[in-house]
């Protein structure tokens, strides 16, 4: 019996693995807290070239003489916004164009952007944000 508590007691004071086994209880939840980060950002950033890509498709109808010319340019802004913006994926962008030749000529961009083919996809069953799309819009008056 002796024999067998000898080891027992020379590394009972001992706190050689006490780093180790801390890492292991934290790392999980820093890992989260840097994967959460990240995604957010990644958020902030596409939502933001969304909305670029929707105040400049409004804007650059300003250059058409006609209300059908000016939808055009409008509709091909929005069109080629994945080249436009290199974090837009094209498949997952939808727009919508609508001209008003009222009484205050305008024009409405509506862009939306579907996140489910993105990191958020992933990011909304880990975290449970719940984003499914980024949905703006973009008004100019002529």
């Amino acid at each position: 019996m002796k024999r067998l508590l000898h080891p027992v007691r020379r590394h009972a004071g001992s706190e050689e693995g006490a780093v180790a086994v801390e890492f292991a209880l934290l790392a999980p939840l820093l890992f989260t807290l840097l994967f959460g980060i990240i995604c957010f950002g990644y958020f902030f950033m596409v939502a933001h070239s969304v909305q670029q890509l929707a105040a400049e498709a409004a804007r650059a109808s300003v250059y058409g003489i006609t209300s059908s010319e000016r939808q055009d340019l409008a509709e091909d802004f929005v069109d080629a916004g994945g080249t436009r913006f290199a974090i837009l994926d094209q498949s997952a962008l939808t727009g919508t164009v609508v001209v008003d030749t009222g009484s205050t000529a305008s024009i409405t961009v509506d862009v939306d952007y579907d996140l489910s083919t993105s990191i958020l996809g992933l990011a909304n069953g880990f975290l449970g944000l719940d984003l499914s799309t980024i949905s703006v819009s973009a008004y100019v008056a002529y």
